[in-house]
């Protein structure tokens, strides 16, 4: 685990070589790397704690794709300029997570010889959670710039030691079987679209209910599985409107009264694995929708992009998009393409989240009722978006990554 370190790699006006990270413990059986900031006495326990617990530190496995130099080090033995990461399953603005971070990685990065490294992949509002972490220093007598936060929120850029980076790309790119993935083909499909939703929001079981009314379900592999039903019912804590939603509510009593709606014998753990790819059911159908996870992303003004967005683009299909204004945007800012050439886009720079609703699920209604027969022929004109897009999602997005290491060591 030790190494020779050239004291010139850390210079703190110079770019760091190497990235050498700190943890506290390796597993003594497995020699993996143990998350910073969780007790040894829990650390055989990790797989059956639930998601909102400290996790493993991925960065080590995401550097290591992207063959950016890094190198594993005991915190004891780690030297100036290493990274110490915390990898959050879930912010908790109740928590003092500078009081989990055991007492030697404590001190030397009070002593600033230790830089922080706070990686959350959700999109939770990181100006909140920038503010959060810098009072937290401010109350253990840190100095935030030895602080970062790695986000998932595009504005995160916007706040001091704040980075934007897309890690649900990243992580579904490493973990999905790259050469499983439905191939463009030109031959004929006997569904519209493919509609799958795992975990129950009161937004999208309206979205989904609707098309239920009509029918529309029977026209594609239309899945909503129920899972934690009525977790996030609350009206006042969805993006649309009370009045519609109000009205909308008996339908959606009886959608879920006749579900569940399943395309597969999967559980629940299986659907939420990244490499249960459903490859027939893709090839099988021309277009997606996505139901993202957010769609006004905690009022924070920023986009926060998914696998859900991401498997379409790995399974050649084109798609269109229930999420936040300007997500299709971001993913052109990303080197996608999207597909305005010959579907109206119009809804995705809607700013208000009750018109673009109801754009979005117009626009899936109008596509679903076009028929086989059109939606053929709009895979055939978009075969140069699709292709595109399988493409860049194939070649990999280590410059992503490289862009953060280099802002976080880089830094004057």
């Amino acid at each position: 685990m030790e190494g020779t370190y050239s004291h010139a790699r850390f210079n703190q006006n110079t770019c760091i070589t190497m990235i050498f990270i700190a943890v506290d413990h390796i597993h003594p059986v497995t020699g993996r790397p143990m998350p910073n900031g969780i007790p040894v006495a829990l650390h055989d326990q990790l797989d059956f704690l639930d998601g909102k617990r400290l996790d493993f530190p991925r960065l080590i496995y995401y550097l290591r794709d992207c063959k950016i130099p890094n190198q594993v080090v005991l915190t004891k033995d780690a030297p100036p300029g290493a990274w110490y990461p915390v990898v959050l399953g879930w912010f908790d603005f109740d928590q003092d997570y500078f009081s989990t971070i055991s007492v030697e990685g404590f001190e030397r990065i009070k002593r600033k010889e230790l830089k922080l490294i706070f990686t959350y992949h959700e999109g939770d509002h990181p100006g909140h959670i920038r503010n959060r972490l810098d009072w937290l220093c401010d109350q253990h007598g840190v100095d935030p710039a030895m602080v970062w936060l790695i986000s998932g929120n595009t504005t995160a850029d916007q706040y001091p030691n704040t980075i934007y980076w897309p890690e649900l790309e990243f992580m579904y790119w490493r973990t999905v079987d790259r050469n499983a993935g439905a191939r463009y083909h030109l031959n004929l499909r006997s569904r519209a679209y493919i509609g799958l939703c795992r975990i129950d929001k009161l937004w999208r079981k309206v979205f989904m209910s609707d098309l239920w009314s009509h029918g529309l379900n029977e026209h594609g592999y239309f899945s909503y599985t129920q899972h934690l039903l009525g977790s996030e019912d609350d009206y006042h804590g969805c993006a649309l409107s009370n009045s519609y939603l109000a009205q909308c509510q008996p339908r959606v009593d009886q959608f879920i009264e006749a579900g569940p709606f399943l395309v597969d014998n999967l559980d629940t753990h299986a659907h939420n694995t990244y490499n249960q790819n459903m490859t027939d059911l893709y090839t099988d159908s021309y277009f997606n929708i996505v139901l993202e996870t957010m769609i006004d992303v905690d009022n924070s003004g920023g986009r926060f992009i998914t696998e859900k967005t991401f498997k379409p683009i790995f399974n050649n299909q084109f798609f269109v998009a229930v999420s936040s204004v300007d997500h299709l945007r971001h993913l052109r800012d990303l080197g996608y393409r999207t597909f305005g050439r010959c579907i109206d886009e119009a809804y995705d720079s809607v700013n208000n989240n009750q018109d673009r609703f109801d754009a979005v699920l117009d626009l899936s209604k109008s596509l679903i009722h076009s028929g086989l027969d059109k939606l053929h022929q709009l895979y055939v004109d978009l075969a140069p978006e699709i292709q595109h897009n399988s493409h860049v999602f194939q070649s990999g997005m280590s410059h992503r990554l490289q862009a953060v290491v280099d802002r976080i060591n880089c830094k004057p």
